[in-house]
């Protein structure tokens, strides 16, 4: 048997093919070049694949064996792109090709039927995405946006009904599952077409003469100004420089103790007086008293924004000579 709707169909009775549209829309003056449209594309593609884990969470006895992005209508001037998201799915409790029994056959047509709600997912989960991303994109030489207008997290999905289907619980583990770097890369590249124009906003939303009336998204020049022209990795809050046989001066000493009570510093490395920790397997009575020596070396550094730079705040011993 072989169902057919508008936009999608189920094929041999145990899997589901859902064709979903939706549209994005650049409100931009500029004309947009066509490496910065293809860039822009891969990273809608890039973002919708993790869209079928939106699809799992929704409806909790499905499983997305694969998914396809398409495009359907590319119009310029200003830029929209009309997209088309084919899921297949097939039921989790089955095996791929099994023969589903009547209630799995049944639940598969009451999904694939549901049109508006996966359209809620395939547009909130795009946002929650580039939201996510834009987020992981921040660098240090960047000014944090304010949130964007994605209520996913705080909200979670909903159905044409109301009802709440993915909890903003869920929506949140998903998107901590999705890796960070090409995450904030998509974002970077899906906001190029918008940054040609300072006034220009993205909509993601329906189609035209849609009937589904889902609600769209829209991201707010604002929003776009301040994420980040190009990845940069994050600097790391701390790290630890190792040095051997290394000499040091001990300013103070306790025999008795190992984390308190001793500073000192590295000549021609760390010249200002800092705090020395002792570390378990050295005895700190062995070197209690002594004022010069050489020593193995775990410098731990804190990264200062305001300066730029690294800064020492402890040394561990690890090794005495």
């Amino acid at each position: 048997m072989v169902i057919n709707t508008a936009e999608t169909a189920i094929v041999e009775n145990n899997e589901a093919i859902v064709d979903t549209k939706f549209r994005i829309y650049y409100s931009t003056d500029k004309f947009v070049p066509v490496p910065i449209v293809i860039e822009a594309l891969k990273a809608i593609e890039n973002m919708l694949q993790h869209s079928n884990k939106f699809v799992e969470a929704a409806y909790p006895n499905i499983k997305v064996y694969d998914s396809e992005v398409f495009i359907e209508h590319l119009e310029s001037g200003s830029l929209g792109i009309e997209l088309v998201v084919r899921w297949v799915l097939g039921d989790k409790n089955y095996e791929r090709g099994a023969k589903l029994a009547n209630d799995a056959k049944q639940y598969l047509v009451e999904v694939v039927q549901d049109s508006p709600t996966m359209k809620n997912i395939a547009i909130a989960a795009t946002s929650a995405i580039i939201a996510a991303g834009a987020t992981y994109a921040y660098t240090k030489n960047s000014t944090p946006p304010a949130p964007a207008p994605v209520t996913i997290i705080n909200n979670g999905i909903m159905n044409q009904s109301g009802t709440v289907i993915i909890t903003p619980e869920k929506a949140q583990e998903i998107l901590e599952k999705v890796p960070k770097k090409q995450a904030a890369k998509d974002a970077i590249s899906f906001v190029k077409p918008a940054k040609l124009d300072p006034k220009s906003e993205i909509e993601i939303g329906d189609i035209k003469d849609s009937t589904d009336h889902v609600q769209s998204v829209t991201i707010e020049s604002s929003f776009i100004a301040k994420i980040p022209e190009k990845y940069e990795p994050p600097i790391p809050e701390e790290r630890e420089q190792k040095y051997t046989n290394t000499p040091i001066a001990i300013f103070a000493s306790d025999k008795d103790k190992q984390s308190t009570g001793w500073a000192g510093i590295i000549p021609n490395i760390i010249d200002k007086r800092i705090n020395f920790e002792i570390d378990e397997s050295i005895n700190p009575s062995q070197l209690h008293g002594r004022l010069n020596t050489n020593a193995d070396l775990i410098v731990h550094e804190r990264f200062n924004a305001n300066k730029k730079r690294y800064e020492p705040y402890k040394v561990v011993i690890t090794a005495i000579a």
